[in-house]
């Protein structure tokens, strides 16, 4: 959820001053061009418009100060865009004061308009209450000197003005709609292809050693089962507890055939370059920026709650909970499935040796925690029992 929200965030920020951008450029482009008509006017003394050259000229000059500030000053998107916007306030009562036409006041319609492309409730519904402000103050304070609005004129100015922010509203609503639309579909997008990098390495890593097929799937499963029981993990973080346990073992990919496969005991030396997996492993998933936030559970989960762990001796807490979760999975699996160099243990068995390493190689909060989810290891154990019978099949015929 986390990152749905700093997704849709990014991409606002990116529309909000993209919108800015281009209401600076369009405001340019109207007070450039309403300056050249007016000094062509103004040039061959011809009367037909009634409009202060100065005025523009002034304001032009304003607008063209701002963005040249904008250059050198960082603006945050959101500031950038209430400076634009109300300078365009002042714009519309400067426009306002220059026409003379009873009309005038339909310039404040063009307020909820300006606001409502930003897709942001809150600016809409500020600047249209101070266009509805401005409106019904000039209409009935300042009204234009050769014309006077009576009340049903100057109710039905309001009205309108009112529909008008109604459907700005609408627009809003749609484009919110289009946002959502658009984040769901880049984030279920990436999901995909997150998981498709993660299963191509789980099969790149079991194609080495037969003895681990389907491992990373069961350490995956328990791992979920047992976070999912926690107060500190939500529907994101159970994601990606589980993309971790899927990749727990991926830096295995360079640990040598012969030394996984080996049947006896390993040698200190060998030992040591198995335990460079969690390393390697970390070591290449955060070359990817998709999977950066599984490095802590792949890196740490051979710590033990009593620091003498590998790789960096990690004590207690200090050991990322992910990690500490899949070290809880990775060893039940470990010793229920049968390896090159010994048998698997049976269920109970197990999880009693969970519990006889409760403070010293597991975290005991969480083997205290096991325990109401010990039904559901066993589904998982227990569903799985025919991938287990596949792979020892396997095993036998080599």
């Amino acid at each position: 959820m986390a990152q749905h929200t700093e997704l849709y965030e990014d991409y606002f920020n990116d529309h909000r001053l993209k919108v800015t951008t281009y209401l600076y450029r369009i405001i340019i482009i109207f007070l450039g061009l309403s300056c050249v008509w007016n000094t062509f006017f103004y040039l061959f003394q011809a009367n037909f418009s009634r409009a202060s050259l100065p005025s523009f000229l002034i304001c032009l000059a304003l607008l063209i100060m701002m963005g040249s500030l904008k250059r050198y000053i960082d603006f945050k998107a959101s500031i950038y865009q209430h400076m634009i916007l109300i300078y365009s306030v002042g714009l519309l009562i400067v426009v306002y004061f220059q026409s003379s036409y009873s009309e005038a006041w339909s310039f404040f319609l063009l307020l909820p308009l300006l606001a409502g492309i930003y897709g942001e409730k809150k600016t809409l519904v500020y600047y249209s209450l101070i266009g509805l402000g401005l409106l019904t103050f000039f209409s009935i304070k300042l009204p234009k000197k050769n014309y006077t609005a009576d009340g049903i004129e100057i109710s039905n100015r309001i009205l309108l003005y009112i529909i008008l922010s109604t459907l700005s509203f609408l627009v809003l609503q749609m484009l919110h709609l289009i946002y959502r639309r658009q984040v769901n579909l880049v984030k279920d997008s990436t999901e995909a292809t997150i998981e498709e990098i993660v299963n191509t390495f789980v099969v790149a890593v079991e194609a080495k050693d037969v003895y681990t097929y389907g491992h990373s799937e069961r350490v995956s499963q328990y791992a979920v089962a047992l976070a999912s029981s926690l107060p500190d993990y939500c529907e994101q973080d159970l994601k990606r507890i589980k993309l971790s346990g899927l990749l727990h073992d991926v830096g295995k990919i360079n640990v040598p055939e012969h030394i996984l496969m080996k049947k006896g005991r390993l040698f200190e030396k060998e030992y040591e370059t198995v335990k460079t997996h969690s390393t390697s492993g970390a070591q290449m998933i955060e070359r990817m920026s998709r999977l950066q936030r599984l490095k802590a559970g792949v890196l740490y989960h051979h710590e033990r709650w009593d620091g003498t762990g590998y790789p960096s001796g990690l004590k207690g807490r200090d050991i990322p909970l992910d990690a500490r979760v899949l070290a809880i999975a990775d060893a039940f699996d470990a010793m229920t499935t049968t390896r090159s160099y010994r048998q698997g243990i049976k269920f109970e068995e197990a999880f009693y040796r969970l519990e006889l390493a409760k403070g010293t190689q597991f975290d005991p909060w969480l083997i205290e925690s096991l325990k109401d989810v010990k039904n559901r290891f066993r589904e998982i154990y227990d569903g799985l029992e025919c991938d287990r019978k596949q792979r020892e099949k396997r095993i036998e015929s080599l």
